[in-house]
C-alpha cells in the first residue's frame, strides 16, 4: 500500500467483517437533494427519504453551495480523496512548474493543493461557492493557483488552454456528464493529458457505504438512493474508456485502484461525522426518532468491523486516462 492506495479488483456484495490486512472503505459523492418524501403502504411506518443522494439545483440557498458543506465535506472526505488525487497526479505525471493544469469540480482541494505543491499553475473550479471559497483559502500560498465560481459542464475557458486537466468524482456527478467529459478535452493543448476518477460502483465509499448499509437496515423496504447516470455509465472499466474516447481522448487507459477511508469506531465515529450527515439526503429527510434508529444502526455495523478502536473502509475506484488528439 502506498499513500493509501493498492492495486486491487473490486469486491463483489455488501460490506462485511474486515480482517485486518483487508483494509476496507471510501467517502463518495458529497451532495444530496431535499425531495419530497416516499411513503409506506403503511402510515405507521416511518417515511424514508427520496432514493437519491445528489441535489438537483444548485440555487444560491441550497445548503450544498455552503461554506458550511464544505467544511463538512473536507473534514470527512480529504483523508480518501486525497490519496485518490495523488493518485490521479501520479498516473498523469510530469506535474511541475512547467504545467498548467486544470482542476474540474475541485471540491476543497483535494487534487488542486497537491498540484499546487508540485510546482503547478493551477486553476481549481467549482460550481458551489462554499467550495470555491475554501479553495481560495487553501491556495493563498501559492500565487500562481487560483479558485473560480464556475460550471465544468460549460467551462468559460478558451481552447487548448492546459497541459492537464483532472476530475476527481466530479464529471460522473454531472447531469449533462457527457458535456462535461467534451468540456474537459476541449480545453487541453494537443498532446495534453486528461484524468477522471469515478466510484466503482454506488454510493461511492466511506461514510456514505455506512450510511448506506444502515438505512437498509432501518427501512428494508424502501428502495436503495439512486445514483446519478454517469455514476452508473462511468463505474463501469470499459465505458468509461469509451466514453473519454468519445470525447476526444486517445491512447486511453483505465486502472483500478483500493482506496481507504480510516476514522474512529463506536459514538466517536458519529461525533466526528455529526456535520456531515444531515447533509447525506436520505438522512436529512428523517426525523430526530428515525435518525436516532439510524445511528444505532450504524453502531451495529461498525462493531462488526472495528480493528483495536478503528474503523477502515476501502472502496475501488476507476481512474482513465488519455491524451487529447
Amino acid at each position: 500500500m502506498a499513500n493509501g492506495l493498492t492495486m486491487t479488483r473490486s469486491p463483489d456484495g455488501e460490506m462485511r467483517e474486515l480482517s485486518q490486512s483487508q483494509a476496507p472503505n471510501v467517502i463518495a459523492s458529497a451532495s444530496c437533494q431535499r425531495n419530497r418524501m416516499m411513503q409506506s403502504d403503511d402510515s405507521s411506518t416511518p417515511a424514508i427519504p427520496p432514493p437519491t443522494w445528489i441535489p438537483g439545483a444548485f440555487s444560491s440557498d441550497n445548503p450544498y453551495m455552503s461554506y458550511d458543506f464544505a467544511r463538512a465535506y473536507e473534514n470527512a472526505a480529504s483523508r480518501i480523496t486525497g490519496p485518490i488525487s495523488i493518485a490521479a497526479l501520479d498516473l498523469v505525471g510530469n506535474i511541475g512548474p512547467d504545467t498548467q493544469l486544470l482542476d474540474i469540480a475541485a471540491g476543497t482541494g483535494a487534487l488542486s493543493v497537491p498540484a499546487a505543491e508540485r510546482g503547478a499553475s493551477v486553476l481549481a473550479i467549482d460550481n458551489a461557492p462554499g467550495m470555491v471559497r475554501r479553495l481560495s483559502e487553501r491556495l493563498t500560498g501559492f500565487p500562481r493557483c487560483e479558485a473560480r465560481l464556475m460550471d465544468g459542464q460549460a467551462l468559460e475557458i478558451a481552447n487548448a488552454s492546459f497541459d492537464a486537466a483532472l476530475s476527481i468524482v466530479g464529471v460522473s456527478m454531472f447531469a449533462e456528464w457527457r458535456k462535461g467529459l467534451r468540456e474537459l478535452v476541449r480545453v487541453l493543448r494537443p498532446g495534453g493529458r486528461g484524468c477522471v476518477a469515478t466510484w466503482r460502483k454506488p454510493p461511492g465509499g466511506g461514510p456514505f457505504l455506512v450510511m448506506a448499509q444502515a438505512l437498509r437496515k432501518v427501512f428494508p423496504d424502501h428502495p436503495a438512493p439512486a445514483a446519478p447516470e454517469g455514476f452508473v455509465a462511468l463505474s463501469d472499466p470499459a465505458r468509461l474508456g469509451d466514453e473519454m474516447r468519445e470525447a476526444g481522448l486517445t491512447d486511453v487507459s483505465v486502472i483500478e485502484i483500493e482506496a481507504t477511508w480510516e476514522g474512529p469506531a463506536g459514538e466517536a465515529y458519529l461525533e466526528e461525522l455529526k456535520e456531515l450527515h444531515p447533509y447525506m439526503g436520505p438522512y436529512r429527510m428523517l426525523t430526530s426518532d428515525q435518525r436516532r434508529a439510524v445511528d444505532e444502526a450504524i453502531l451495529a455495523i461498525l462493531d462488526k468491523i472495528t480493528w483495536n478502536g478503528r474503523v477502515t473502509l476501502s472502496s475501488p475506484v476507476l481512474l482513465g486516462l488519455g491524451i487529447r488528439k
